[in-house]
């Protein structure tokens, strides 16, 4: 995939291949902890939301998992973000 390209999934936001890195490359844990303290929720209360485990959320938290773009998509919607804003941060 060359930078020109784009991922969609669905009705879902457009990644592109920049954003894609930071997904794998950054420290998108860091910047999930930071904006969901930010929305005042403990991990227990937004993974609720997600309808994902406390432990799953962790996981990401801790970079011990990368998410899918469905999960990026979700948590940007739950903390009320735009998927720029919340990898913009990493």
């Amino acid at each position: 995939m060359n930078a020109e390209e784009t991922i969609t999934q669905g009705e879902y936001d457009i990644l592109g291949t920049e954003q894609l890195q930071k997904i794998y490359g950054g420290d998108l844990g860091e910047a999930l902890k930071y904006y969901r303290q930010a929305a005042g929720l403990t991990a227990r209360e937004l993974s609720r939301k997600m309808n994902i485990t406390p432990a799953a959320l962790s996981n990401y938290e801790n970079n011990k998992r990368r998410p899918d773009l469905e999960f990026i998509r979700d948590v940007a919607h739950q903390l009320d973000l735009s998927i720029d804003t919340l990898l913009e941060s990493i």
